[in-house]
């Protein structure tokens, strides 16, 4: 599985956190399966200087797919992955 590590502004609900709205989106790291998907890309956030967004104005959403979330983002907004 893959990981879509967002951040986004805390008066933005969950529904409304996307690639398209989100502060800092990451590709997170490959897991192994669903259950440990939530758990290896919050680590890995954790090792990054990009967890200092996570502060009383952000939270953070991770989405898990079996299809790269790099050719997902692609095919759908035609832009690559990247920090805003």
């Amino acid at each position: 599985m893959k990981s879509l590590i967002l951040i986004c502004a805390l008066g933005l609900s969950h529904a409304d956190c996307t690639i398209d709205s989100a502060t800092v989106v990451l590709q997170g790291p490959e897991s192994g399966g669903a259950a440990r998907c939530g758990f290896l890309a919050q680590a890995y956030l954790a090792s990054t200087s990009i967890a200092g967004y996570l502060d009383d104005a952000h939270y953070l959403k991770v989405s898990c797919s079996p299809e790269s979330p790099r050719r997902a983002d692609a095919r759908d907004t035609g832009r690559p992955i990247a920090a805003r």
